[in-house]
């Protein structure tokens, strides 16, 4: 019977996870690949979940648990009209207004009753087995572990066997078998529910583990931790604060690893499975970690990880990386464990977890919603981890050695280390711009002196705490000049006082310098040197026929400009703001202002503005878009590249920049030429000296596109470029397919060769 709820409860969370992410590679096309896509995305996927585990609390409250057994068998059919999941084709996104409310909608016909189902049967499948008499069913908490091995499974396999394996229609299809099995392994759990002795109750199940840890079970030391008690307010507030600490520093610790250390791709589902593992490990029949070792130890872990954040170490990679995601383990399994060890009697298993369920919501709209608004910084990460800090406390009553330990020498040292160096970078230059965010750092900061029972003196500490992280600034260390925030990600603008240029860094992804010395303001640098590939397209142009009108998706700071000529007209496609912003502001540079060529910025996803414009428009079209330090995706696939040339004019060509440290897309834009019948010319300048280093230039690398050989002009007779090598074992990207996971591996075994 185990057997059978566990793997029941596996197939759920597995199903679940695959959902979220083939549901957002489906809707990715239509929107683009805006970040605000995906946070809208998961805090979809996060209120459903809610309202699946409200769902499991009411009808088992409402109804017998045998009678919401069949109901919820029959509801399980429902969901059948609405599969395979797959978005409606003439759902068509406004351009003029927000589509956040268009997309919820989307999400809500596309997926959201099949996934709100699903969602049901983690707290329910577990209710069910707490009324069949089984004698492990008076703590049914340990069937979690399943679920959440299921889930940190689908997250694993998704871009590791999935994604590489099946295009997206195929996708949908095999998740609705899965969903077939999900329907019968669930019937099976009913019909083993009805043929238990119905006599067989809550409070029976209650006396059963009563009597079982009386009689030296060998699983007392995590059946104890049940109470019968009616959960309080208290009790819901902490259960809700143990949730969302963890989901926030999981957020956290994502955002600031994948955009201030290293944006290496799928680096994301490294913590997610960190995550789901603390609640595997802390959630099991038997204690599998030393809990009281990791509470001594976390206030050093915090405040480690608080001071690297604040003055901004960010090498090396490969210290740094294994740090935060240590302290995060350790920071999850602390509260975590702390869940695990406040669970109620199976009475009140649905309203436990529906409180978790709630705390996770909170964590996924601070971090997605609220901090890009608040913070110009990844701010919530070190925010969190102080307020985590506050809650490391001991009763006074304790005696034990760890105990000990923790209240007089780890959590005194780790706050005096970390007030020193918060009172060392203070400012009270922006006190009023940061007031909502201490506010907010404020209100979270009350809940836990509720929830907890802070001491008031503690509670003090907490907001004189708040305030100090919140006006921390290096100032000008490091060369710092800017910082800016928006839903696409942390920019910043450096000030290079050895070379004397301005640069703008998206995290840590350089995406344009300029030259502060007045004889080379308007030499464009970086990728596009003038020695470099693009410096050797624009020479050979000017020997034939100039472009007269020129498209660049990705503004950057707005080099190519520097390139522009009297005569032509220049649009350039860029999906923030924030980054139009900083490129115009004179302070910092000057390619646009100091353009030849008239030109114009159109705001919004380049592959969905690029709609919009006549056939044959363009006579050169640049894709210079990156997005941690990677091309988005649904910009090189068929239907993008089959877009592009219907913007092109007749011998107009397609400039793509595919330089990147992780990923070699070459082979996968040589297979897109190779179906689609297009000549292709690629030039990969790795090898780039010291000197040439230090007057602005960097390694690159560049496919050019033309529908015939003769367009691509005397670069083919240029040694320096060369055409893409055919190769049948090269994947076709579409919309419906792509592999990221395979190139990857190709580059680091090419890098390892």
């Amino acid at each position: 019977m185990i057997i059978l709820f566990s793997f029941t409860l596996f197939v759920s969370a597995f199903l679940l996870f695959w959902v979220q992410l083939m549901v957002a590679k489906m809707i990715l096309p239509l929107l683009g690949g805006s970040p605000s896509v995906w946070n809208t995305c998961l805090f979809f996927f996060q209120a459903i979940l809610l309202l699946g585990y409200g769902y499991s609390h009411i009808t088992t409250s409402w109804f017998r648990v045998r009678h919401q057994a069949v109901i919820h068998t029959i509801f399980l059919l429902l969901p059948i009209a609405f599969l395979p999941v797959t978005p409606a084709k003439n759902w068509i996104p406004p351009h003029d207004a927000n589509p956040i409310p268009w997309l919820l909608v989307l999400l809500l016909f596309c997926v959201g009753f099949p996934f709100f189902v699903v969602a049901t049967s983690a707290p329910l499948v577990q209710k069910w087995f707490a009324e069949t008499g089984h004698p492990a069913s008076s703590d049914p908490y340990f069937l979690y572990t399943a679920s959440n091995l299921g889930s940190m499974l689908g997250v694993l396999s998704y871009p590791i066997l999935i994604e590489p394996n099946f295009s997206l229609t195929h996708q949908s299809w095999l998740w609705t078998i899965g969903y077939g099995l999900l329907f019968l392994l669930t019937l099976g759990c009913a019909v083993c529910l009805w043929r238990s002795p119905e006599k067989f109750n809550s409070l029976q199940a209650g006396n059963a583990g009563f009597i079982q840890n009386a009689s030296g079970d060998a699983n007392v030391g995590n059946k104890s931790a049940l109470t019968e008690e009616t959960p309080t307010i208290r009790q819901k507030a902490q259960w809700v604060l143990l949730s969302f600490l963890p989901s926030s520093l999981l957020l956290g610790v994502t955002t600031y690893l994948t955009t201030d250390i290293a944006a290496i791709p799928l680096l994301w589902a490294i913590p997610l499975a960190i995550y789901l593992l603390t609640f595997i490990l802390t959630f099991a029949r038997k204690p599998l970690l030393p809990h009281k070792v990791l509470v001594a130890t976390l206030p050093l872990w915090l405040t480690i990880l608080i001071i690297l954040f604040l003055i901004q170490v960010m090498q090396p990679i490969w210290v740094l990386f294994p740090l935060h995601l240590a302290g995060f383990f350790v920071a999850a399994c602390v509260f975590h464990g702390k869940l695990a060890r406040s669970r109620p009697s199976t009475q009140y298993l649905t309203n436990f977890y529906l409180w978790i369920s709630v705390g996770g919501v909170l964590g996924g709209l601070f971090n997605a919603i609220a901090a890009p608004l608040l913070f110009q910084s990844v701010l919530e990460y070190p925010l969190i981890m102080v307020l985590c800090l506050l809650l490391m406390q001991t009763s006074k009553e304790a005696d034990d050695p760890l105990s000990n330990l923790q209240r007089r020498l780890t959590f005194p040292i780790s706050l005096g280390l970390l007030i020193g160096t918060l009172l060392v970078g203070f400012t009270g230059k922006n006190f009023t711009n940061n007031l909502i965010s201490d506010l907010i750092g404020f209100s979270i900061l009350a809940g836990i002196f509720y929830a907890f029972k802070l001491h008031p003196i503690r509670f003090g500490l907490g907001l004189v705490l708040v305030v100090l992280i919140s006006q921390f600034s290096i100032g000008t260390l490091g060369g710092i000049l800017d910082t800016e925030r928006s839903f696409f990600g942390v920019y910043r603008v450096l000030d290079d006082r050895r070379g004397s240029y301005h640069s703008l860094l998206h995290g840590t992804i350089l995406h344009g310098k300029q030259s502060l010395d007045p004889k080379r303001h308007n030499e464009p640098l970086t990728y596009f040197y003038p020695t470099g590939p693009i410096g050797q397209l624009f020479s050979s142009l000017n020997q034939t026929k100039l472009p007269k009108n020129v498209a660049v998706l990705g503004l950057g700071i707005g080099t190519l400009a520097a390139y522009s000529e009297l005569g032509q007209q220049w649009t350039f496609y860029e999906i923030d703001p924030t980054i139009e912003r900083l490129a115009r502001d004179t302070r910092y540079f000057t390619f646009l202002q100091n353009s030849k060529a008239p030109l114009s910025v159109v705001l919004g996803d380049a592959r969905l503005r690029f709609t919009e414009v006549p056939d044959n428009r363009y006579d050169l079209i640049f894709m210079d878009a990156f997005s941690s330090d990677s091309v988005p995706i649904h910009l090189i696939t068929k239907e993008a590249i089959q877009l592009y040339l219907s913007k092109l004019a007749k011998e107009g060509l397609i400039v793509i920049n595919i330089s990147n440290r992780f990923l070699n897309l070459e082979p996968v834009l040589g297979a897109l030429a190779q179906d689609l019948g297009l000549s292709t010319l690629r030039q990969r300048e790795a090898d780039i000296s010291e000197s040439e280093r230090e007057i602005g230039k960097s390694p690159s690398h560049w496919v050019l596109f033309a529908r015939n050989q003769k367009d691509l002009g005397n670069l083919v007779s240029d040694s320096r470029w060369q055409p893409i090598p055919e190769t049948k074992s090269a994947p076709l990207w579409t919309d419906d397919f792509s592999n990221i996971f395979r190139v990857l591996r190709a580059f680091a075994a090419r890098k390892a060769g």
